[in-house]
């Protein structure tokens, strides 16, 4: 408890902050502009920058290609020391898209993204050595019908791949609900999963200093790459940034 509440303290929003304006300033990250290739370029150096300044040697990052657009996938590999076969991996979209030029995407989805390099930023300062091994993935073309994740999941499906666990990480930053997260229940989603995730803000509720608040919401379609996971019969959970009615009206 103590190390989790200490880890969750870490967390410093100014980071998330920068990392949403590096992205929005692309001004666009669409999968089938050359910008939408370089975000993902960029992503894969900064965090094998941010490994390399940790000193460590058991996490890799590989750029995974895509027949159906040029912007890549980025996958960030954190062995397990235990249990290597199984993966836990959390994710979200890196490209971006709107019905002119400009698609700076702050919310959907540089949040998520932003979200998750403070994650892995704070699980190196801590020197996290997993048991199951931590997959982090920033996906191309998701604006466009799933098409990143989707390879990927397939991809890992196929090849037999132990996935105990999809979280997926896609508007993070508005606060347009009361509460904090918001599970959504749609069919697709485990519902395992989600009664987990609930467990784990219940049980750190009541031992630290930070105390998240949840509800549920419902997306009624595959609304983001979990549900690529889900289709290729993974655990996959979506919490969101606000109830689904209530989430950003500045959406691209």
């Amino acid at each position: 408890n103590d190390w989790v509440n200490h880890s969750i303290g870490k967390v410093n929003a100014d980071n998330i902050k920068n990392q949403i304006s590096t992205l929005e300033a692309y001004g666009t990250r669409r999968h089938d502009n050359a910008k939408g290739k370089q975000a993902a370029l960029d992503l894969k150096a900064k965090w094998e920058t941010m490994i390399a300044a940790a000193g460590r040697t058991d996490i890799s990052v590989v750029l995974f290609n895509h027949t159906a657009t040029p912007m890549p996938s980025v996958i960030l590999k954190i062995n397990g020391n235990t249990a290597p076969n199984e993966s836990v991996i959390i994710g979200g979209h890196l490209d971006s898209i709107s019905f002119s030029g400009q698609a700076p995407g702050a919310d959907d989805n540089a949040s998520g993204i932003a979200s998750i390099t403070e994650m892995l930023r704070v699980l190196l300062d801590i020197k996290f050595k997993p048991q199951k091994t931590i997959e982090m993935m920033a996906f191309s073309a998701e604006e466009v019908g799933l098409v990143g994740s989707n390879d990927v999941a397939t991809n890992y499906a196929n090849n037999n791949k132990n996935v105990v666990a999809y979280v997926q990480f896609d508007m993070t930053n508005y606060k347009g609900s009361s509460k904090d997260v918001y599970l959504t229940t749609d069919s697709y989603n485990s519902n395992d999963l989600n009664l987990f995730l609930i467990e784990l803000m219940e049980h750190y509720n009541k031992t630290g200093s930070h105390v998240f608040s949840y509800g549920n919401t419902i997306c009624n379609y595959g609304c983001s790459d979990h549900f690529s996971w889900a289709q290729n019969g993974y655990n996959a959970a979506f919490p969101f940034e606000a109830s689904f009615n209530d989430s950003n009206p500045y959406i691209h």
